[in-house]
């Protein structure tokens, strides 16, 4: 191997010919391992034609191990396996993402079509939610670090708009990037970018690459959306909410105007009235009507003390009815007297021999006692 300012050279030699493949610095990924002399390597990349030299050359984007494993898949397998022994990839210590957020701060490059595709979804979908946008570098040698700092500072805006009361305060954190090559995404498999996922206080969504892409960004992060269109939707409240709150606001602005035009009316009338309280023939007329108002007011308590003599009469013959002895003898019972009069209660009150009058439901009849006897059933002695 050799080196020159922004690339290395890796020789590739067989029986017939002499390949020079070149490799840019821009594609080597943080942390990526050189092969050493000799090794045998697997390298994918592209023929271009180097004129200074009049050669073909292979401008490389990935090395990998001769059997498939690449350089980079040990490094990663144990950062993976540190990560997740530490709790990092646990579905419990994952945050639950805001529904509808007002608040949303996005992590990306502005200069790539991933701030465009979001800002369609959330212009569509969440109109009236705030959109905090944090440039970063997405690849790249210094992308990881970019990253992480970018991660904290928007973080550390949002815990700062959440303890200040802010209505619209960030309370989710996007970290978004469009598709391609395993390379280009290696910013988001570095150790510093995870730890800064982690650390923040803010639930953070992972939209990196394409659905098919899985980074241990995705792992750590507290929702992985397979794009960022697909992430900006996951905060996106629902169209139909969204015409809800139109509605209302519609609504209550209308109530608003109907109450300003209603009190201007009310100070009209009042203005009106003391007007035309300087007028004698106004307080003739408001004294007619205050005389018939009366009249008619004694004529309806004259009704109504009637009906309510009329139905209390009504309830006084109906319990008169319920409690009359003419209803009980119409069940089948009699009334006895003596000959003075007095009602029979007892058979101590009719002797042998006396003469009784029996009152029935109709008519009486006369009867002589010729036996009586004790009563047993309610014990009488």
């Amino acid at each position: 191997m050799r080196s020159s300012a922004g690339h290395e050279y890796l020789t590739l030699r067989d029986e017939e010919s002499t390949l020079d493949v070149v490799r840019f610095r821009g594609a080597i990924r943080p942390g990526e391992e050189t092969p050493a002399v000799g090794e045998i390597v697997v390298v994918r990349g592209r023929i271009d034609l180097y004129s200074p030299r009049s050669r073909y050359q292979l401008v490389a984007t990935t090395v990998e191990r001769a059997g498939g494993m690449g350089l980079l898949s040990r490094e990663l397998e144990a950062l993976k396996r540190t990560l997740q022994a530490e709790g990092l990839f646990d579905t419990a210590r994952k945050r639950p993402i805001p529904h509808a957020p007002r608040g949303i701060g996005l992590i990306t490059s502005t200069s790539g079509a991933v701030l465009h595709d979001v800002l369609r979804v959330l212009r569509r979908e969440a109109p009236l939610a705030r959109l905090v946008v944090v440039h970063t570098a997405v690849q790249g040698a210094g992308a990881p670090e970019e990253i992480a700092k970018a991660i904290a500072r928007i973080d550390a805006c949002a815990v700062k708009e959440r303890r200040s009361g802010r209505p619209d305060a960030i309370s989710v954190l996007l970290l978004a990037r469009g598709g391609g090559s395993s390379d280009d995404l290696g910013a988001f498999n570095v150790e510093g970018v995870l730890r800064a996922i982690a650390a923040a206080a803010t639930p953070i969504v992972s939209a990196v690459g394409h659905e098919s892409d899985v980074t241990l960004a995705d792992l750590v992060a507290d929702l992985r959306a397979g794009t960022p269109s697909i992430g900006a939707a996951a905060l996106s409240s629902d169209l139909l909410q969204s015409r809800h709150d139109v509605a209302r606001l519609r609504d209550r602005g209308g109530r608003a105007l109907a109450f300003a035009v209603d009190r201007a009316e009310r100070r009209l009338h009042e203005v009106a009235r003391a007007l035309d309280d300087v007028s004698p023939l106004d307080r003739i007329e408001r004294a007619q009507e205050r005389v018939a108002q009366l009249s008619d007011d004694l004529t309806r308590a004259a009704l109504a003390g009637l009906q309510g003599s009329a139905n209390a009469l009504g309830q006084l013959n109906l319990l008169l009815g319920a409690l009359s002895p003419l209803r009980v003898l119409a069940r089948g019972y009699a009334i006895v007297a003596g000959d003075g009069g007095r009602a029979v209660r007892s058979w101590r009150d009719a002797p042998v021999g006396a003469s009784l009058h029996i009152r029935l439901a109709k008519g009486a009849v006369r009867a002589t006692v010729t036996e009586r006897a004790k009563g047993v059933a309610d014990g009488e002695a």
